[in-house]
Formats: structure tokens, sequence, C-alpha cells
């Protein structure tokens, strides 16, 4: 659809790409919501033993792995769109002409 409104063949794989992004935002806001409010149950817990934990989320690592998965994301997103680029947008489309 992108090559029949005349994207150009370097805004494909961009425009590909940043699509992908989102999908890993989304899916990597749950993690840390759940992780949380397991956290907090433990925490609530201890305090009742007169234990008084102090998290330390591991930022690094947590930033290490989201960054992972967007560059995957990314990259498998825009592998097929190099090959789709070779052929003519309109025979994509199953209009022979």
């Amino acid at each position: 659809m992108l090559r029949l409104s005349e994207a150009t063949s370097g805004q494909v794989p961009r425009l590909v790409c940043a699509e992908s992004l989102p999908a890993v935002v989304v899916g990597a806001l749950p993690g840390p919501a759940v992780a949380a409010l397991d956290l907090a149950g433990m925490w609530t817990a201890l305090g009742l033993l007169s234990v008084r934990p102090a998290p330390v989320p591991p930022w690094p690592t947590i930033g290490a792995v989201v960054s992972a998965c967007a560059f995957l994301a990314a990259l498998a997103s825009a592998a097929p769109a190099g090959p789709a680029l070779r052929r003519r947008a309109v025979g994509h489309a199953g209009i022979r002409g």
C-alpha cells in the first residue's frame, strides 16, 4: 500500500520500522506493572515481619532487553520489505498490467 501511495523505496523500510516500535512499547509496559504488583505483595508481607526491603530495579538490564526487542522488531519487520520493493507495487495489489 505504501508503494501504491508513491512512497519512495527509502521511506517504506523506515515507516515499517517506525510502525514496529509502538508494538515493542505496548509489550514492554505490562511487564513492569505486573512485577510492581507482585513486588508490592511481597513488600507488604515482609513489612508484617518488620523487614523493610529496598527494591532496586535493574535499569540497565531492563533497558538492554527493551532495546534488543526494539532492534529485533525493526529487523523482523524491515527484512521482508526489502524483497517486496524489488517488484512492481501494482503486482502486489493484484492488478495485472
